[in-house]
């Protein structure tokens, strides 16, 4: 089967489609293959919808009984939302899987495959299983670490400030970041800055720019600063104020996007509260204000969006979280 690598690329392709619509559940896509063809494809839509196994086999117009089916993640063995897509697989004849990654998820956790294995279904694991970490790295950082993945975010100018004097808020990036920046709090389940920035900027931390799910709001204001009138508390979304970070590893979310100030970011760095870490360079110059936060990593140019440069922060070993040095 010499494009296996490619129909699992194909499947990572499906999968990504879900992105922002079906947290806390993982990432999914799924390819059926019969006779060196794609004879159908599926992926995760929608949190509480049907899996990507099923959406594949049910929007099939031929028999899939004999095929091979390409999955980013372990089928399901158990009844929650939907019915076990590993039953589904094997009631409908596929001889033949392949997956990316085992499901860290207790409650499947290989279960999956023996259920398939238990049927006569040959079942290989590990295919292209490097993209498949990556791409559901919310998910598995939460039920491995019991702990949410934390991303930083922040833009700064050409000559390394993210605010003016005194934190007086300036557009730094562009239009073109910004819908960017919109779509990662699509990605992620919470977003956090510092009370700081809420006294500053008055943020509202929602997903207006794109379709998607607006992210809890967390705001991390040890002494009780947040003004009463602050959008957060004001606009009818749901918002937690914590006074420590330890209680960030309470919530029972598995992503946060950090967009706090320099003083938020570097606390969360120090205590190794880190997984991936984004800067936004603009081109612009303030000359005076706020100065980007010292963060002990490595920059990388990954993309560039109009006129901003998007660097990728390589963290030192001894600092990094699970999946913070891949792409």
């Amino acid at each position: 089967m010499p494009n296996k690598e490619i129909w699992m690329q194909r499947a990572f392709d499906l999968a990504l489609l879900g992105s922002g619509r079906v947290a806390p559940n993982p990432l999914v896509g799924c390819v059926l293959v019969n006779n060196d063809r794609i004879i159908s494809e599926g992926y995760h839509r929608q949190y509480g919808g049907p899996h990507a196994e099923v959406n594949a086999i049910l929007s099939c117009a031929e028999s899939v009984a004999g095929a091979t089916a390409f999955v980013t993640l372990e089928p399901c063995s158990h009844f929650g939302k939907t019915p076990p897509c590993a039953d589904l697989l094997i009631e409908s004849g596929i001889k033949e899987v392949f997956v990316a990654n085992l499901d860290p998820n207790p409650l499947v956790a290989g279960k999956g495959i023996a259920k398939l294995e238990a049927a006569g279904i040959t079942c290989h694991v590990g295919l292209l299983a490097d993209k498949g970490e990556w791409i559901n790295r919310h998910f598995f950082t939460f039920h491995r670490l019991h702990r949410p993945y934390i991303t930083f975010k922040y833009a700064s100018s050409a000559d390394g400030f993210i605010a003016g004097p005194a934190g007086k808020p300036v557009q730094i990036s562009s239009e073109l970041s910004a819908i960017r920046v919109h779509q990662m709090r699509a990605e992620h389940q919470g977003i956090l800055v510092g009370v700081q920035t809420i006294i500053n900027d008055n943020p509202s931390l929602t997903t207006r720019l794109v379709p998607g799910t607006n992210p809890l709001r967390i705001v991390l204001d040890p002494q009780g600063r947040i003004p009463a009138d602050a959008k957060v508390l004001t606009d009818g979304g749901e918002t937690r104020v914590l006074k420590s970070t330890a209680e960030i590893l309470q919530l029972e979310i598995q992503s946060i996007l950090v967009e706090g100030g320099a003083n938020t970011m570097e606390r969360l760095l120090e205590e190794d509260l880190v997984d991936e870490i984004w800067k936004i360079r603009s081109p612009k110059n303030l000359q005076e204000g706020i100065s980007e936060p010292n963060l002990a990593v490595k920059w990388r140019a990954i993309d560039y969006l109009g006129d901003d440069t998007w660097f990728k922060g390589i963290l030192k070993p001894e600092r990094a979280g699970t999946y913070s040095n891949l792409k």
